[in-house]
């Protein structure tokens, strides 16, 4: 006992080293740095300098950037998968075990495990009859770290112990990054996969060079065009040539880091929607079979899969129609007869990327619809804008209820936008020129006005135009 305890009292680090490990840099300290504002992009996408970046410049280049990877924000007929196999290869070597300026706070790593939590919830929000895998690369190997499947807390109870894992490691790990072994694990498991659902992989690396066995060229890239297999690829420090254009060869996409929100976007929003199909992809139907379990429960627990390979005990399961095997969630494949299992608002979720809301456009601040606001009261709210030929509209308490009745107004969430508010008698009017308040988008076909942020919310998580919907109501209540 008392050599173990020399032993770990002596590999224990000092005081000193402990406040020189723990201590951060000046870049570190602070959240806002001079180089994320000083050169910015305008409508057009030239480049501009400015002492600081409004949000509605952030809002702009961001529905900029969803219009490049999206085709359904350009307005054109889209064809997607609706069930999606897709495997996450994150590069863990060396390269990645580094702190970087615009992924604080901590290596670019932990910034990348951290993301992927919240791309594994979002992927099944937005993909529930799809299966999500993750491949890690590392000491110039690749690994499956978990497989293809349909559930999500399986993902994140491993990504949760990598992240304890890489701590304990320290920087000096990781080895280098070998690109051709984890295309080559990944596509090797998708090869097996049904031809009716698409086939991705999508890389995340730090490296600027790759340690591989063979000629990703002439070896791998064919094999998995012969496939199918669709390769995105994110680079967190320069673009590598050789992920471009195996990207560009498979049809999918490639990012270059800018910040951690421009990280966040493109994986969050531009991988967790099915990608249109590919020009070379046979579009014609296939039919799947699946199953609509019955939802069971007893007093007494009873053995219920939660895998294909392991069990647990539970009162409440889901009970397969073919064989009558109990499953604990859903959606999922049946362990004993494979059939698929799910619900249906899993069909539903998965069909609203094929019927997108349209792209909305962007209202001019001097530009209104409406002639006037309502009627006049003596409770009434002035409000005022520094826009050019914008006058003063008064508010009263009337309830607005549609955006022609007052175009200032979102037709979601009820609030003001397109102008300012005039502050209180005595107080300082507040300096907010080019505000997300000002800000204010037209659905092109119910003609409703929107706020940025209810903008947002369709698009990317209701899938519906609440605009829309009313009107098609009104008018089956109208035929009926």
């Amino acid at each position: 006992v008392t050599m173990s305890n020399a032993a770990v009292a002596s590999s224990a680090p000092s005081g000193k080293e402990e406040d020189e490990d723990t201590q951060q840099h000046a870049w570190e300290e602070t959240g806002e740095h001079s180089w994320e504002s000083a050169v910015r992009e305008d409508a057009e996408g030239n480049i501009i300098l400015s002492d600081r970046a409004s949000a509605a410049d952030a809002i702009r280049r961001r529905r900029k950037r969803l219009e490049l990877t999206d085709y359904a924000q350009r307005r054109r007929r889209v064809v997607r998968d609706m069930i999606r196999y897709l495997y996450v290869v994150v590069d863990a070597s060396r390269t990645m075990r580094g702190k970087d300026p615009v992924l604080p706070p901590g290596t670019k790593l932990e910034c990348t495990l951290s993301l992927l939590q919240d791309f594994v919830q979002e992927y099944y929000d937005q993909n529930p009859l799809s299966h999500l895998g993750i491949v890690l690369v590392r000491n110039g190997e690749a690994e499956i770290l978990t497989q293809l499947s349909s559930n999500a807390k399986s993902h994140k109870v491993a990504l949760q112990s990598l992240s304890q894992l890489v701590l304990s490691e320290g920087p000096a790990k990781g080895g280098e990054f070998s690109l051709q072994n984890g295309l080559e694990v990944a596509g090797r498991s998708l090869g097996h996969q049904p031809r009716y659902g698409s086939r991705e992989i999508v890389v995340i690396s730090a490296a600027l060079s790759t340690c591989d066995p063979g000629d990703i060229l002439s070896d791998t890239l064919p094999r998995l065009q012969a496939a199918g297999v669709r390769v995105s690829a994110f680079s967190l420090a320069a673009e590598l040539y050789i992920l471009h254009k195996i990207a560009e060869e498979t049809g999918g996409v490639v990012g270059v880091c800018l910040d951690k929100p421009h990280f966040r976007d493109w994986l969050l929003t531009g991988q967790s929607v099915p990608p249109p199909c590919l020009q070379q992809h046979d579009f014609g139907c296939e039919m799947i079979k699946m199953g609509f379990p019955t939802r069971v429960s007893g007093e007494v627990p009873t053995l219920v899969h939660a895998t294909r390979d392991t069990k647990v005990l539970a009162r409440t399961a889901y009970s397969c129609p073919q064989c009558q095997a109990k499953m604990s969630d859903l959606p999922t494949d049946c362990a004993v007869c494979g059939l698929k299992l799910v619900l249906a608002p899993h069909l539903a979720r998965s069909f609203h990327h094929l019927f997108p809301v349209p792209a909305f456009s962007e209202i001019p601040i001097e530009k209104s619809l409406t002639s006037g606001s309502g009627t006049e009261t003596a409770e009434h709210q002035v409000i005022s804008s520094s826009g050019p030929g914008m006058d003063k509209v008064e508010l009263d308490s009337m309830l607005v209820t549609s955006s022609a009745e007052f175009d200032r107004c979102c037709f979601g969430c009820l609030k003001v936008i397109g102008t300012f508010m005039d502050p209180p008698t005595g107080s300082k009017m507040v300096e907010a020129t080019q505000g997300e308040e000002l800000l204010r988008f037209q659905c092109p076909q119910c003609k409703n006005v929107f706020c940025a942020d209810c903008d947002a919310f369709l698009h990317e998580s209701l899938h519906n135009c609440p605009g829309c919907l009313t009107i098609q109501s009104t008018t089956q209540r109208l035929v009926h």
